[in-house]
C-alpha cells in the first residue's frame, strides 16, 4: 500500500495505543514521523492526532527527547494503519533538545527504526524507582536513581580501601562504566575528580590514579 505524508499509524505500549503521523519526506523511502502524546485505551481513529502534543521522553533514555524521527522503508506489522489526516501540527517541530540542563544540545529529527518509539515509550512509562539523592554528587539531579545509587556505592566502596589500590580504583571505574549513558559531560569530570581526590587522600599518587581512570573508563 505504501507510505504517504499524512498517514497515521499507532502502536501499543503499556496497554495503551499511541499514534504517530508521517509529516514529511526526505529522500526516497525516508519519512519524517511525529509521535503524539495521546494515549488511548482503545484503538483510536486517525483524528486522534488533531491538536495532540508531541511525545517527550521524561524517564526513559534519552531523557527529554521529543519523538520527532526519520524512519526508512515501510512500517512493520507492529504498527496499525489508522488512516490519513492532513498534517496540521499544533506545535512547531523541534530542532534540538537537551537531556539535562548540564548537557549539550542534540539535534532533531532522530534517525530511528519504526519500532524505536514503541521501545522508548515502553521504558518511559514503566514503574519508576524511588528517588535517590547522592551526597557525593548533589548536582546530579536528572540521573536515573538506579544509576546514581550504583555510582555512589561504587565510589564509596573505593573510599573504604585504605591505602587506595590500583585494583580497587579499576573496580570502581568499571562499576561506573555500566551506567555511562547516564553520566553527562560535566558529570564525567566530577566523577573523575572525585576518584582522584579519594586516591590522593588515601596515599595513592594522583597522577597514576588519573591515568588508571582514563585507561579504564567508558564515560
Amino acid at each position: 500500500m505504501g507510505v504517504a505524508i499524512g498517514d497515521v499509524f499507532a502502536f501499543t505500549a503499556r496497554r495503551r495505543w499511541f499514534p504517530l503521523q508521517v509529516v514529511g519526506k526526505r529522500r526516497v523511502s525516508e519519512w519524517e514521523v511525529v509521535v503524539f502524546d495521546a494515549p488511548s485505551k482503545r484503538r483510536p481513529g486517525p483524528a486522534i492526532v488533531d491538536g495532540a502534543p508531541i511525545y517527550v521522553l521524561r524517564h526513559g533514555h534519552p531523557r527529554n527527547e521529543p519523538l520527532y524521527l526519520v524512519c526508512s522503508g515501510e512500517p512493520p506489522a507492529t504498527l496499525a494503519r489508522l488512516g490519513r489526516r492532513p498534517v496540521a501540527l499544533a506545535f512547531e517541530l523541534p530542532t534540538t533538545f537537551r537531556t539535562s540542563p548540564r548537557a549539550g544540545e542534540d539535534s532533531l529529527p532522530v534517525w530511528a527504526t519504526w519500532n524505536y518509539a514503541r521501545e522508548r515509550i515502553t521504558l518511559d512509562r514503566a514503574k519508576q524507582p524511588p528517588p535517590f539523592h547522592s551526597r557525593l554528587f548533589p548536582s546530579w539531579k536528572t540521573v536515573d536513581p538506579r544509576a546514581l545509587r550504583a555510582i555512589d556505592a561504587a565510589v564509596r566502596r573505593f573510599a573504604t580501601v585504605k591505602p587506595a589500590t590500583a585494583a580497587a580504583l579499576r573496580t570502581a571505574v568499571r562499576a561506573c562504566n555500566k551506567h555511562e549513558r547516564e553520566i553527562d559531560t560535566l558529570g564525567r569530570e566530577e566523577l573523575h575528580d572525585k576518584l582522584v581526590a579519594i586516591a590522593r587522600r588515601h596515599r595513592f599518587d594522583p597522577d597514576a590514579a588519573a591515568a588508571i581512570i582514563d585507561a579504564s573508563r567508558d564515560w
